[in-house]
């Protein structure tokens, strides 16, 4: 009888835990990937655009080219937005990922949209693969391909590791609250930056000792 006894007490403490228990479909939730939450943007990269929602675009991009994972950006390559296959090309090329070479130039080649031509002919930069692709990519329709593509050429002949350079400008990270810090009209705001030589480059240290241009090359999407 005791037995019993002990054996239904147990049987009642498995059921009250299971009645406090979250279901399952709750267990198996888990937060969005970057790529994900770059496709369900409230403000997508389109011009009308530009001044919306560019802060959560910035810091996506840095997401998902720190930390997406390889397999779903593969995947993202056929995905039905532009947005996000342009995406997904640049930070495979960043994130070296050599595997995705014959997909990217399949890009170069046959996407209907031309800047995810131009993001895939870049990121076959970054591998130095595909000369054929790029080559091709010259005679685009679409002028912005062709500058890509010549400006790309050169990269293939070059000892650089462009592609470990740019993850690590991305590995430091980007703090929200500086973003929109520079002003028209305004002091610019100091910034210490690396060079294409490996070199450090401080504003602060030069301003004012001589002629300065910055230039930058602005990708959104």
């Amino acid at each position: 009888m005791k037995t019993v006894t002990v054996r239904l007490r147990a049987l009642a403490f498995v059921w009250a835990s299971l009645l406090v228990l979250p279901p399952p479909t709750v267990w198996s939730q888990q937060p969005a990937s970057p790529m994900e939450r770059y496709r369900k943007l409230e403000f997508p990269p389109t011009e009308e655009n530009f001044d919306k929602g560019w802060q959560d675009r910035v810091t996506l991009e840095y997401e998902i080219i720190n930390f997406a994972d390889l397999a779903s950006l593969r995947i993202a390559l056929k995905d039905e937005n532009a947005f996000v296959r342009s995406m997904a090309a640049r930070a495979l090329g960043i994130r070296a990922d050599k595997d995705s070479a014959d997909a990217l130039a399949e890009l170069v080649q046959a996407d209907p949209e031309y800047m995810v031509r131009i993001r895939a002919v870049e990121a076959l930069g970054y591998l130095k693969m595909k000369p054929e692709a790029i080559e091709l990519a010259k005679k685009d329709r679409q002028l912005g391909v062709q500058w890509a593509a010549k400006i790309v050429a050169g990269l293939l002949t070059s000892d650089i590791d462009y592609a470990a350079e740019v993850r690590q400008a991305f590995a430091s990270g980007i703090k929200r609250e500086v973003m929109g810090a520079a002003k028209v009209g305004e002091r610019a705001p100091d910034f210490t930056v690396q060079t294409l030589e490996g070199k450090s480059f401080k504003l602060s240290e030069v301003l004012g000792k001589q002629p300065i241009a910055i230039y930058f090359a602005v990708f959104d999407g």
